[in-house]
């Protein structure tokens, strides 16, 4: 079967993207030039530039023209190990884990809150829709870019007195710090999906077209009840999810190995 058009103009580009003739921030050629270059209609090269755009490897700018996105180096989260979930609000796990990759984490903000408790969490949490819960929420980036977010759910009477009430850092870490309540974690159970951003997250994530994101829904339990709701959000354009089962050699323990970079044409 023939290739089309504008997919034979989108593959080109991609080559030079590849090549290096064409760099992140270059701005790629207008209309009209790639239109008369490859011999092609205006709405063919539309539809080529569009594909590019779908990938996240083209960005338009308004009255600028169209350039090639940035480069994503994307990061592997390690979720078996809990990096970043056991000290929500504070991010400890969450910064070690990131530098000792070699990147540059930063909290960008962290907020603390009582809310009604939405059909989701109550049932994760075992308790009733709209009984109040403690929310902390972080939102997250990797070398000044957006990477992730995370919400996480206390029931109140676990929360209410302690210092998950409380704005800032835990520093001892959620996980010992509810221990030392008398709720000391014995298990969790992830849940994994998919799905496309809404518009609050599309204008936090700042996602090219067509990207959704991996959430992962963690329900931590002691010996008798859950205890903890985690909702953590990763653009899958920017993140990958990794889990070790069992012990590993010396060699392949520890953090994943970072890949190097992101597939000019991913997917």
């Amino acid at each position: 079967m023939a290739v089309p058009k504008y997919q034979q103009i989108a593959d080109d580009l991609l080559l030079q993207m590849d090549q290096g003739t064409l760099r992140p921030g270059d701005r790629l050629p207008s209309e009209p030039e790639l239109s008369q270059a490859y011999g092609a209609s205006r709405n063919t090269v539309r539809l080529a530039i569009a594909a590019l755009m779908n990938r996240g490897l083209v960005v338009p700018k308004q009255g600028l023209g169209t350039f090639v996105a940035d480069e994503i180096v994307p990061y592997t989260v390690l979720l078996s190990e809990e990096q970043g979930w056991q000290d929500d609000g504070q991010g400890d796990a969450y910064i070690s884990a990131v530098r000792m990759a070699g990147r540059n984490p930063e909290e960008l903000r962290v907020v603390v809150e009582v809310q009604q408790a939405a059909e989701d969490v109550a049932e994760r949490l075992a308790i009733a829709i709209g009984e109040s819960v403690v929310r902390r929420h972080a939102e997250r980036l990797i070398d000044g870019r957006p990477w992730s977010m995370l919400s996480s759910f206390y029931p109140m009477d676990i929360a209410r007195g302690t210092r998950l009430e409380l704005a800032g850092g835990i520093g001892s870490g959620v996980i010992r710090l509810l221990a030392e309540l008398g709720y000391e974690q014995t298990g969790y159970r992830d849940e994994v999906t998919a799905r496309m951003p809404d518009p609050g997250e599309n204008n936090f994530f700042q996602l090219p077209a067509g990207v959704p994101l991996i959430v992962v829904d963690r329900t931590a339990y002691d010996a008798q009840r859950p205890i903890r709701f985690t909702r953590h959000i990763y653009p899958t354009d920017r993140n990958r999810i990794a889990y070790d089962v069992g012990e590993l050699p010396p060699q392949y323990g520890g953090p994943p190995k970072q890949p190097p970079k992101t597939a000019r044409w991913p997917g």
